[in-house]
């Protein structure tokens, strides 16, 4: 044992170990990866505190240090997921440094099993589960920079996703060629004996799944290998089955219907004895852990890299032509499609990822580019791979994923806020309300996803109109999270500024007006007031500086029209301008998107009526946007033909384009081209090809580097990408 401890810690050089201690150290290593596989399941439970008290307490603790490895890199994970749920500086800063110190073990890690030649693995070269754990550490780190929305952060993210990106490769070089020098039947788990599951034959001998090569007489007889080797076998056993996290069999709780009718029908459900089982693809008992964490990892990793770099704004894109690289979209998707297909974290972050891309706030794949699934080129690739119209529109898939996932995970919000958000995506506003009040968010244990569980409320609730009750849930926001303070103040301040609207224009009870025209006021001029106390990474976020320009902006009305009361200064109702960012046009109902078109156009007050070219230019944008959701396409481009664009662009008689430079709203000239290229797809469709990529490409290249470039940047690339596809 002494040599095995030398060997790993360098003291004693890279000395080979013999058979009997090498099963030793890879059934301790599988155990340990089982133990940090738990731990990150506890979080997808929303039980972070036992998660990492598994990681810390004694008896998971290895025996040197070295081991540390895949409990950092597990640390790591937790954090990441806290840090990007709840985007708070300390935990950002936590989260980047566990992250840091799994990338210097991993790759010392690596380093000393390819020393020694220590083959974890039936299918991979020595050291390739830390080569993976060195690419998902870099990968999460850059993506931690990448989140913050900054330029210059995503800029510095780009020379770290290079490091993932080529250890990645190499990677996958290392797999590819196993696969052509142990052919198709390794991979098969065909004739040979390691690949059997963990099997008692009786009571004196025994094969493990996890020990990629036979095993002596003695070995067979080792109890305490045998032991360990059960171990790690029931461990994956019921992590696979769902039932290692002290929740009862997962099969009891699958759904096929999302919704909080289709819980409540559940009991009724059980009691008709359904046959509901999970696929068998979740419970295939018969990998190695190792095994299972490279391949799975992998596809994680290299998948959300490809998303990530084809998704990158073009404002970066020099410093992506001298980093020499950039992604597939449709295979990086592909690929983490493959990963949710495994029982552990990374399945549950790359399903996390396909939500947020398919469903979440910002939808990068914008439902109105409908891309029919009958075009010709949309042909599926392999038996086992998506087609591209799959990939677009995953549609039943995506939702069987997520209450697989809801199934699994009863006791977490994180996962009941996705199924809302689903709903939401759908036009489900009600039902998702309704989803999101039937828990108590007190008893939410991380916090970062119980103030996501707010803010999404919130943001539901202001696509249903109910402005009041989303006021209260922003200002509760306060409490809870370290920052966006001033965000949340002055949204909450445009909602009881819609209100006190609503009130004039007769829409709803006058004797409260008094009461929402104060909470208006002093909300939204006081919001910038809080910039300097609550900042995230020591910066204003894009937001928050978009918050900024707007509150002065309407001094400057209040100045220039000589006006009394504030309120009066400000023309386009600011709560629009928010719903568009959060998506909110398209979720709405047929009703609601009535009331928004009412309260765009029949609503005045003396700086609307000045008709300032910005403030008109932003109302008839926003109001072309809400005439093509009720079905007025034609009707909503003209105005967009007639009142938008000519503040933006001017056509040269040589078919070229001048670009009008404006500063009042950055936000809305590149989205106005974008909105443009939409409506041609709406009335032309394929037809309409060539004319909405010439649209996209002047919305590409109008772009700066102003508040929500960031954002806006990626959906114009998204659907630059996906009409080139």
């Amino acid at each position: 044992m002494f040599r095995v401890l030398g060997a790993l810690t360098g003291t004693g050089g890279p000395a080979k170990l013999d058979q009997e201690e090498q099963s030793e150290k890879i059934l301790s290593q599988a155990h340990d990866f089982e133990v940090a596989l738990q731990a990150m399941d506890y979080v997808l439970d929303d039980h972070p505190g036992k998660g990492l008290q598994l990681l810390e307490g004694s008896g998971a603790k290895p025996k040197n240090e070295e081991d540390q490895c895949v409990r950092v890199l597990a640390r790591g994970v937790i954090e990441f997921l806290e840090a990007t749920l709840g985007f708070e500086a300390s935990v950002m800063k936590k989260a980047a440094a566990t992250l840091s110190e799994a990338q210097q073990l991993s790759a010392k890690r690596r380093q000393q099993f390819q020393k020694m030649g220590l083959k974890t693995s039936s299918l991979y070269p020595p050291g390739t589960e830390y080569a993976v754990t060195f690419a998902e550490a870099c990968l999460l780190h850059a993506l931690l920079m990448l989140f913050s929305e900054s330029m210059v952060e995503s800029a510095k993210a780009l020379f770290k996703l290079r490091k993932a990106y080529h250890m990645l490769r190499e990677i996958l070089n290392d797999i590819n060629a196993a696969k052509k020098k142990k052919g198709s039947a390794m991979y098969a788990q065909g004739n040979n004996e390691s690949f059997a599951s963990f099997v008692s034959a009786d009571s004196s001998t025994f094969k493990s799944v996890d020990i990629p090569y036979s095993l002596s007489t003695e070995e067979q007889q080792n109890k305490e290998l045998m032991e360990l080797a059960e171990n790690v076998y029931n461990m994956r056993k019921k992590r696979l089955e769902g039932a290692h996290i002290g929740n009862s069999p997962a099969i009891e709780r699958l759904r096929t219907d999302l919704g909080i009718q289709a819980l409540k029908d559940l009991p009724k459900k059980k009691e008709a004895k359904k046959p509901v089982t999970l696929s068998k693809a979740e419970i295939d008992k018969d990998q190695a852990t190792i095994d299972e964490f490279i391949h799975s990892g992998v596809n994680l990793c290299f998948g959300i890299l490809q998303v990530v770099l084809s998704l990158i704004p073009p404002a970066i894109g020099a410093v992506l032509s001298v980093v020499g690289f950039h992604g597939s979209r449709e295979e990086g998707l592909r690929l983490v499609w493959r990963s949710t297909k495994d029982r552990n974290i990374h399945g549950g972050i790359g399903l996390l990822g396909l939500l947020f891309y398919y469903d979440g706030p910002f939808q990068f794949t914008d439902v109105d580019f409908d891309v029919p699934a009958t075009s010709d080129g949309l042909k599926k690739t392999s038996s086992n791979d998506l087609d591209n119209s799959t990939l677009l529109h995953p549609g039943k898939m995506l939702e069987d994923a997520l209450l697989q996932a809801r199934a699994l995970f009863p006791n977490s919000a994180l996962w009941l806020l996705q199924e809302a958000r689903m709903l939401s995506s759908r036009g489900r506003l009600q039902e998702a309300v309704d989803l999101m009040d039937s828990i108590d968010v007190s008893g939410i244990e991380m916090k970062q996803v119980r103030a996501l569980m707010i803010f999404d409320r919130a943001m539901t609730l202001v696509h249903l109109h109910e402005f009041e009750r989303a006021a209260e849930d922003l200002l509760s926001l306060l409490d809870i999270n370290e920052w966006s303070h001033a965000l949340y103040t002055y949204f909450a301040g445009c909602c009881y500024l819609e209100n006190y609207r609503m009130c004039q224009m007769g829409l709803m009870e006058y004797s409260r007006i008094d009461f929402f025209k104060e909470r208006a006021t002093t909300l939204i001029f006081d919001a910038p007031n809080m910039l300097s106390r609550k900042k995230f990474m020591s910066k204003n976020l894009p937001l928050d500086r978009f918050m900024l320009r707007k509150v002065e902006q309407f001094k400057k009305f209040q100045s220039q029209l000589q006006l009394q009361d504030p309120l009066d200064a400000i023309g386009v109702s600011p709560v629009h301008e928010l719903t568009y960012f959060y998506n909110g046009y398209n979720r709405m109902t047929e009703d609601c998107l009535k009331l928004s078109h009412k309260l765009l156009t029949e609503y005045h007050n003396p700086t609307i009526d000045a008709k300032e070219p910005n403030q008109e230019l932003v109302k008839n944008l926003l109001t072309s946007l809400t005439s093509r959701r009720l079905g007025k396409v034609q009707e909503g481009c003209d105005m967009l033909d007639k009142n938008v664009l000519p503040q933006i662009i001017t056509l040269q008689p040589d078919g070229k384009v001048k670009y009008i430079k404006k500063t009042e709203d950055p936000w809305a000239y590149p989205t106005a081209l974008y909105e443009r290229a939409l409506f041609t797809w709406k009335l032309k469709g394929l037809d309409g090809l060539e004319e909405c990529k010439m649209w996209l490409t002047r919305a590409q290249d109008y772009a700066d580097d102003y508040e929500l470039s960031a954002r806006i940047g990626m959906k114009i690339k998204a659907a630059i990408d996906r009409l080139e596809g």
